[in-house]
């Protein structure tokens, strides 16, 4: 019974997964709510400034059009180091996979009694639950990738938001 997996490590990857989408689904929220007020108070600043914006107008309406390039290229840039960080954990995790794989057979077949295979079971179920083809795993790695594209985007429109709703 030594053996036997406590509950919590076996919960984990959907602990993990379920972190994970409940912190993007905030995040995306709180982006949605802070981009809706920014639009707002700036498309009022733009009716209050009329066709002639003074010198505080135009100095904010340029912002914006270098914070949505510098927001884009940093979260594009994100997706990508983020994507070759995942490929390659993906390959690595999959050249274990396929090692512990190869080497699970002959772990059961090398132990004659039944006690023992039993006791190398728990290694080699754990083996395929880590596996980078479970599910879970791909869904929590992906979703972190998100939240970090998502990052450079959301930083810039609650900050603005904050700002603006402040002045």
């Amino acid at each position: 019974m030594e053996n036997i997996t406590p509950v919590s490590s076996r919960c984990a990857p959907v602990f993990d997964v379920s972190c994970n989408c409940f912190r993007l689904f905030s995040e995306v929220c709180e982006l949605f709510s802070a981009t809706a007020q920014v639009v707002r108070l700036r498309t009022a600043r733009m009716a209050l400034a009329g066709p002639v914006p003074n010198q505080l107008d135009r100095a904010e309406f340029s912002i914006m059009g270098i914070e949505k390039c510098e927001a884009t290229s940093e979260s594009i840039e994100a997706m990508n180091s983020g994507l070759i960080k995942l490929a390659f954990e993906f390959t690595s995790d999959t050249c274990n996979l396929i090692c512990a794989m190869s080497t699970a057979p002959t772990g059961f077949a090398s132990r004659r009694p039944v006690t023992q295979r039993c006791e190398h079971q728990p290694t080699f179920l754990t083996t395929v639950i880590q596996s980078p083809s479970n599910p879970l795993y791909l869904v929590s790695s992906m979703t972190s990738l998100v939240r970090e594209m998502l990052a450079p985007i959301h930083g810039r429109a609650t900050a603005n938001a904050r700002r603006l709703g402040a002045g």
